[in-house]
This record gives structure tokens, C-alpha cells and sequence, in this order.
């Protein structure tokens, strides 16, 4: 199972987790941890290629892990909103068509 972790302040997605593996099929043809991996990457290389913040990630096998500096300016906080939103719609969509296999949980920091 893909276990997807989001941690917010008071107004602001500040970090997030995925790990773990769906199961859905065999490695390399389960669409599910696909669809997860592309959400997620989609939204890192959006944050640091597009945006230009310099997020923290650590990558290595079945986790990601991503957290945004404190200080951001107000054009990165729109974009880094912008980015990470659309990312968490696709992980709300995957979570409730794949329930079996992916898991969404909210934190507050």
C-alpha cells in the first residue's frame, strides 16, 4: 500500500510523504504507484525547476519526501499552493478510486 503523509500549518502545505508500493500489479506495470510517482514528481520538479524554491527531497526506494523552506516569497507561496493542490487532487482521486492501494493521511503542524 501507498501510504501518502501531508503535513500543513495553520494555512499551508509544508512537506509531504509518499511510501511504500501499491501492489496493484507487478513492478513495472502498476499503474496506480505510476499514477502516485508522476502526481508527486510532477509537483517536486514543478516546485524546484519551475517555482525556483529550493525545497528539501529525498528520494530513494518506494519514498519521497519533500519540505518547503519557511521563507518563501509571495510569488513561490502562489505557486508552490498552485503546484502542491493540483498534486493533492490527484492523490485524492487515485486514493478514492484505489482505495485498496493508497491511503491518504492529514497532519497539522
Amino acid at each position: 500500500m501507498i501510504t501518502i503523509s501531508l503535513f500543513r500549518n495553520k494555512e499551508h502545505l509544508v512537506r509531504f510523504t509518499v511510501s511504500g508500493h501499491a501492489g496493484y500489479a507487478e513492478r513495472g506495470a502498476d499503474i496506480v504507484c505510476a499514477s502516485v510517482t508522476t502526481a508527486a514528481f510532477t509537483a517536486v520538479n514543478g516546485l524546484v525547476d519551475v517555482a525556483k524554491i529550493d525545497a528539501e527531497v529525498e528520494v530513494r526506494e518506494g519514498y519521497l519526501a519533500c519540505k518547503l523552506p519557511k521563507a518563501l516569497s509571495e510569488k513561490q507561496r502562489e505557486s508552490a499552493d498552485l503546484l502542491l493542490e493540483s498534486m493533492i487532487l490527484s492523490f485524492e482521486n487515485l486514493a478514492e478510486q484505489y482505495g485498496e492501494y493508497v491511503v491518504m493521511k492529514n497532519y497539522t503542524e
